[in-house]
């Protein structure tokens, strides 16, 4: 599997777990840290060392970032 069709799983698998997290109820806050707690527990678990986690995590920030910047301005 390629590079993009992975990264597509991975966000696609976020997002249903942002719904099942909104129908649940929860406080977005709580939940959201639950997620977040969840994920990044994985990346240090899985990658082959905690700077290459580190790596992950800050890529994914900054992306973030960059994605609801694009956003916001297309509003």
């Amino acid at each position: 599997m390629n590079t993009e069709k992975s990264y597509d799983a991975g966000y696609n698998a976020g997002l249903d777990a942002l719904e099942v997290c909104s129908k649940s109820r929860a406080n977005e806050k709580d939940a959201l840290a639950g997620l977040m707690t969840v994920v990044m527990h994985a990346a240090y678990a899985m990658a082959p060392s905690e700077e290459m986690a580190e790596e992950i995590i800050t890529w994914a920030q900054q992306t973030a970032l960059e994605n609801w910047i694009k956003e916001k301005g297309d509003e």
